[in-house]
């Protein structure tokens, strides 16, 4: 049988949740912002060129201060968005990045609250997005919200009357609107003062998302992801070589899967810091 487990199954890692020395670390930190998805077959007239992300910004608002426009900065926006050629070339996506200001003013736009473990759907990108106001009744490749449609397309032109104009109205049909950002936070455990993304024994470490999943702000959660799984292959190379074996031993595992625990987490969380650090802004 197994003698050794690598968890690589996600922010969501069953693996983590088995063993209590892992998960008494772990804490899902939600961020302040969060987004609305959409996907669309067409290009918008102007955004052909193919060499790039663009972003679309509200026009800029004098802030209500008393100020005269000159002198007062405007208020930062409620939420700006991300154009992007799908990579099949055969469509774009449309990402709306928002604050949780913009609630304030389109309350149908309130993300849900975070879901508890029981409530996972598979406890993938599935349990990301806005769900438990429409009780599917087809799956979620075909669902559309008429309703959320309707309104993100009154918001886009109030808001961004140029883009709304030139803009397919079947994007507004696949609609999602996401979950909170959130990231993986292990800090030590009782009695410790270091975090491990291994147990006790050495006989189980996790890495990826299981680990130190992150928001995609940065766009470093893969990079770190496979950075960690080279990391731990490198941890059992050198504890083999420190002891002259070509077939590795049980110890010998046990001892690469510690000291990969016990140092990866001091090379990648703040990287995890630095991106919700953006997400928070």
């Amino acid at each position: 049988g197994a003698t050794h487990v690598v968890g690589a199954d996600g922010k969501w890692s069953n693996v983590r949740q088995s063993f209590p020395e892992l998960d008494c670390q772990a804490n899902l930190v939600s961020c302040t912002g969060f987004g609305v998805l959409m996907f669309g077959e067409s290009i918008p007239k102007g955004f052909e060129k193919n060499d790039g992300t663009y972003v679309i910004f509200p026009p800029t608002v004098a802030a209500d201060n008393g100020e005269s426009p000159s002198s007062a900065p405007p208020p930062p926006p409620d939420f700006y968005i991300i154009a992007s050629h799908l990579a099949n070339g055969g469509g774009m996506s449309i990402a709306m990045v928002c604050s949780d200001n913009i609630t304030k003013k389109y309350p149908w736009l309130q993300p849900e609250a975070d879901p508890k473990p029981n409530d996972l759907v598979k406890g993938g990108w599935e349990d990301e997005i806005s769900l438990e106001k429409e009780k599917l009744t087809v799956p979620i490749k075909d669902f559309t919200n008429d309703d959320l449609a309707n309104k993100l397309e009154r918001l886009f032109h109030e808001t961004v009357p140029a883009f709304h104009a030139i803009l397919d109205k079947r994007f507004y049909k696949n609609a999602r609107i996401n979950r909170r950002a959130s990231w993986l936070q292990m800090s030590p455990a009782e009695g410790t003062t270091i975090v491990s993304y291994s147990t006790e024994e050495g006989n189980v470490a996790l890495v990826g998302d299981a680990a130190h999943a992150m928001t995609a702000s940065m766009g470093e959660g893969g990079n770190c992801a496979m950075e960690s799984a080279v990391k731990l292959v490198d941890a059992v190379i050198l504890a083999m070589e420190e002891k002259g074996e070509t077939d590795c031993t049980i110890d010998t595992m046990n001892e690469a899967f510690l000291k990969y625990g016990t140092s990866r987490p001091r090379e990648v969380q703040p990287v995890q810091e630095m991106s919700a650090a953006r997400n928070n802004k």
